[in-house]
């Protein structure tokens, strides 16, 4: 008698892929488990490590040896089926323009680009690796007067020895980097969760990195506008507080952390019964020390400036295009996990505002149900695996 194993018909149906982001502040990988039947994915294996302050910083590695000692700790803590990976590319390394260009067979479209774009570009086109996404067709006119049609297309030009530094140092801690991704395209398929949108619903992902603030406005699982803003991340608020309390980049961060934007919460004390008999007195205050006060004065200002960017950004691509209805915000990142910068973001915007879940509402392994994430650190290298099939 012969038959077809369980493990056998999973091999046939489903493909594994593994993304990996190499952030400032970390790494993370998580290998996806894509079932071909059903389109739907599953959460197989993912892991982490820490990085050290200072190891990368705007894109560039400055320690490799540490991040690539960091890699062989993360793979053999993960314990991932393949060494294959689709990274992540750098987004202070990448530059993304909204463009109108005349129509050509996508043959042609593809071989004119880079002569299209140069003057659009503020580098050398010969310098960058560059992709286009056709966003839609549109009616328009030449410098004749006469009708044409144009391709409205969102540009994607990144730094080609960025990405060739990044390759090799994955080649150097023995992976094998298949293909390189934008960080932006991979946040949307991971909040799609692969699939396309059965509405076609504007919605904004808001990713506050360490480094730098990342506004992506999608539609039917495509982008629509990408604006990056470098050194605006959590790290800043961090290297604030360091210079004026002469602390290092680590016990500042700690003390970012332990305050937030409204301060250590307090312990309130139950109210005695007796006072429903009588006024009730109000215990003054708690005086906070000045360190703690200083760090509040100095968070504050900056979560000021950070939402007006977010708004800012979200403002200016609803007046470039008519008729446009933002649906809502996912906030993923880093530094979302400021205590007091979600609820100050939600009642600043005025659209809903929720927390990317952390594992994007995907079906997880009993290896990660069992210790599944608290947070979103994991959106960006789903969303590269998601990209890998």
């Amino acid at each position: 008698m012969t038959g077809t194993s369980l493990s056998q018909t999973r091999s046939k149906t489903a493909h594994r892929m593994v993304g990996l982001d190499l952030g400032t502040s970390g790494i993370r990988a998580a290998e996806l488990r894509h079932n071909r039947t059903t389109n739907t994915y599953e959460v197989a294996r993912v892991a982490s490590v820490e990085l050290p302050h200072g190891a990368v910083h705007n894109g560039e590695f400055v320690d490799i040896k540490m991040v690539t000692k960091a890699l062989k700790k993360l793979w053999k803590q993960g314990r991932f089926s393949t060494r294959k990976v689709t990274f992540g590319i750098s987004d202070s390394s990448v530059i993304t323009r909204q463009l109108d260009l005349p129509w050509m067979p996508p043959a042609d479209f593809a071989q004119a680009l880079p002569y299209q774009v140069n003057e659009a570009l503020p580098v050398e086109t010969s310098t960058v690796e560059m992709d286009y996404h056709l966003l839609r067709q549109l009616p328009g006119k030449d410098s004749q007067g006469q009708e044409m049609t144009l391709n409205r297309v969102l540009i994607v030009a990144s730094n080609r020895d960025s990405v060739t530094a990044e390759a090799q140092l994955i080649r150097k801690s023995h992976l094998i980097p298949l293909a390189a991704d934008s960080a932006p395209f991979a946040l949307i398929r991971a909040a799609c969760q692969g699939k396309v949108p059965h509405d076609d619903r504007m919605r904004v992902i808001a990713d506050l990195g360490s480094e730098q603030l990342t506004v992506i406005v999608h539609q039917n699982g495509q982008p629509r506008f990408i604006r990056t803003i470098s050194n605006f991340g959590g790290d800043s608020a961090t290297h604030a507080i360091a210079n004026f309390l002469d602390l290092s980049q680590d016990a500042a961060e700690e003390l970012k952390k332990s305050t937030g934007l409204n301060g250590p919460i307090q312990e309130v004390a139950a109210i005695p019964e007796s006072t429903v008999f009588r006024s009730i007195v109000t215990p003054a205050q708690e005086i906070l020390d000045p360190a703690t006060q200083a760090t509040i004065n100095l968070l504050n200002p900056w979560a000021t400036t950070l939402i007006k960017e977010l708004r800012d950004s979200i403002d200016y691509f609803v007046s470039s295009t008519p008729g446009t209805v933002i649906s809502d915000v996912t906030l993923c990142g880093r530094s979302t996990h400021l205590a007091g910068l979600q609820e100050r973001i939600a009642t600043e915007l005025p659209y809903p505002v929720a927390m990317m879940e952390p594992l994007l509402g995907l079906e997880s392994s009993n290896k990660v149900s069992a210790h599944p994430p608290t947070d979103t650190t994991y959106a960006v290298a789903i969303g590269l695996a998601m990209g890998a099939q």
